[in-house]
């Protein structure tokens, strides 16, 4: 099966989390094992209205006849929560792509700090069932956001794990100490932390500060779509294979105002995260805004379209 392959799936239980957060479990339609996957791991869903969206498996990786993800209806939607919260239903059919990581646990993991909020525990609870299934010793930390407190409780009760989990209630006023968390730590400790970048960064910024090493920190975000550049650089673009010219506004994105002109470049998250939209500049030099690609990537001169821009005023794209 290649990587671009799509696996039909049916919707087997809609599941309610918590207040606008769902959990999804899905299972091939005859019964069968679904492509393996390892904890940490993300599939793309095409879902109602052919978005594709990206979605964390937070299942055991032991699991081959089912997928479960989460999904909170985000009030900032594109469409993809809000399609998945209102049009589909238990026996539904869905495409999803083969499972891809970015959120691997390396195999050299002797202990681990876990720490998520909101949908950022749905990776998360793979890897907390990773950990226990493997005696790695860790600590789970788990912010329950405001709007959706206690969901997936059930799922963490429920496991292995929950006696290595420690929640935390926004509604009741409870907060997460980075002091008290992140301080006095074995130096062979990897932390994994997932949520929103407003409430993500803090707590990296803060680790980085108090002798957490990069190589110690794996980070997953979870980032509604960026607002629009407005009176962002105005550039062009040129398509190599057609030598046509597109001057890109400054309040659209590369993406964005490609596909009003009838060029499609695909693309999933649109923030700056899943590499979807990587394309290879030819001539000029990128305003790179992603949090994607690799310094390595960057100077072989690919760019993600969905947010990154140009330094000058001409980008050549292989396309």
């Amino acid at each position: 099966m290649s990587d671009d392959a799509l696996h039909s799936v049916v919707v087997a239980k809609k599941t309610v989390e918590a207040n606008n957060m769902l959990s999804f479990e899905l299972v091939d339609p005859d019964g069968t094992e679904l492509p393996a996957f390892s904890a940490g791991s993300h599939i793309d869903v095409t879902i109602p209205g052919g978005l594709v969206r990206q979605y964390s498996l937070c299942n055991s990786e032991a699991d081959r006849h089912r997928y479960i993800i989460g999904v909170w209806n985000d009030p900032n939607s594109r469409g993809g929560s809000k399609a998945m919260h209102n049009a589909v239903k238990e026996g539904d059919l869905l495409q999803v792509g083969l499972p891809r990581n970015r959120f691997r646990v390396p195999r050299q993991t002797k202990r681990a700090l876990l720490i998520a909020r909101g949908i950022g525990v749905t990776p998360i609870l793979s890897i907390a069932d990773h950990l226990k299934a493997h005696d790695i010793p860790f600590a789970f930390h788990y912010l329950n956001a405001l709007g959706s407190p206690g969901a997936f409780n059930a799922m963490i009760t429920g496991s292995d794990f929950a006696e290595n989990t420690t929640s935390y209630l926004e509604s009741k006023g409870e907060a997460l100490d980075p002091k008290t968390v992140l301080l006095d730590q074995p130096e062979d400790t990897h932390l994994f932390i997932c949520g929103v970048d407003w409430w993500l960064d803090p707590l990296i910024i803060f680790a980085r500060q108090n002798g957490w090493t990069e190589e110690r920190i794996h980070i997953e975000r979870f980032t509604a779509k960026a607002s629009a550049p407005l009176l962002d650089k105005v550039f062009e673009v040129k398509i190599a294979s057609t030598g046509a010219v597109f001057k890109i506004p400054g309040d659209k994105s590369v993406t964005e105002f490609l596909e009003e002109k009838g060029v499609k470049i695909p693309t999933s998250c649109e923030q700056g995260m899943c590499g979807t939209c990587k394309i290879k500049i030819l001539e000029g030099e990128a305003d790179h805004r992603d949090k994607r690609l690799s310094g390595e990537q960057r100077a072989q001169g690919f760019f993600l379209a969905c947010v990154s821009r140009a330094k000058g005023p001409l980008l050549v794209l292989d396309l």
